[in-house]
């Protein structure tokens, strides 16, 4: 992430002071407009013309969510203020949809462009608590992205399944295992179910479905036994079973994983008995 010098010369408000002032003084907003310009900035690969779109899609239209959460990739807040700054933008996105749109589109709210910036903003700031170890704050936000859209377009069972099982939630963990069976060709449910098992006391079930993990993904085995490190720079696609999907898997589960150290030496001691 890289802060834009042009924001630093030319800005001495903060993001929240800006949206707030934009809101107050912008009567007539273009919304269609504003919206060309984030996709445009979407698509340029150049930081300083993305960040010059994304700050005159504000200005156009100071309530587009996408805009002001694609400034913040510029304009870098500390860890509270941007939380903070995160929440406003959820709200803004409810409003901006009303509360029939949340009321006619539950179940399948990700089936309407409309509504996924609100999506977007609220999927950063679950991951946001989570990064600040705000676990249980992060668990709401996860719970209720998924009852707006149970088909997860954005994957965010994923997140919610390493959280049930830092806290140790073993019920919400196996919920999450009977609505979406991904195990034989998920390494990130096939490793939580590892772990799932370990936490309930079943060893036999645990060095089972370790059995089942490795064979689903070969190269995972050496992440969650701490032989290999995650890359600086993490990919952004992956295929079933490849060392793509291996570091994500980790990289999404190892905020589980940190928290039970026990079962992850007992993980590293079941593959060096594997090689012995």
């Amino acid at each position: 992430m890289t802060t834009n010098k042009k924001n630093q010369k030319g800005h001495s408000e903060s993001l929240p002071q800006r949206m707030e002032r934009l809101i107050g003084s912008v009567k007539k907003r273009k919304v269609n407009e504003a919206a060309d310009l984030v996709f445009d900035s979407w698509e340029t690969a150049d930081s300083d013309e993305s960040y010059a779109l994304l700050t005159e899609a504000v200005e156009l239209d100071p309530r587009n969510v996408d805009a002001w959460r694609g400034l913040m990739n510029f304009e870098p807040l500390g860890c509270e203020e941007e939380i903070a700054f995160l929440r406003q933008l959820v709200a803004l996105g409810e409003k901006n949809l009303g509360k029939k749109v949340f009321q006619e589109l539950k179940g399948h709210f990700w089936g309407f462009l409309e509504t996924r910036p609100y999506m977007r903003a609220r999927a950063r700031l679950a991951q946001r608590l989570v990064q600040a170890g705000r676990l249980e704050e992060a668990v709401t936000e996860h719970e209720g992205m998924l009852e707006l859209c149970p088909n997860d377009n954005l994957g965010i069972r994923y997140g919610l399944m390493a959280l049930y099982l830092a806290l140790n939630n073993l019920e919400g963990a196996n919920r999450l295992f009977r609505e979406y069976d991904e195990r034989e060709f998920s390494a990130t449910f096939a490793w939580a179910f590892v772990l799932e098992r370990y936490l309930a006391g079943d060893s036999d079930g645990a060095a089972e479905a370790l059995a089942a993990a490795r064979k689903q993904n070969p190269y995972a085995e050496a992440y969650f036994s701490k032989a290999k490190n995650l890359p600086k720079r993490m990919p952004g696609a992956y295929s079933t079973g490849s060392q793509e999907e291996a570091m994500i898997a980790w990289d999404i589960l190892q905020t589980a994983w940190k928290k039970h150290k026990e079962a992850q030496v007992w993980v590293i001691g079941q593959c060096a008995r594997k090689k012995a």
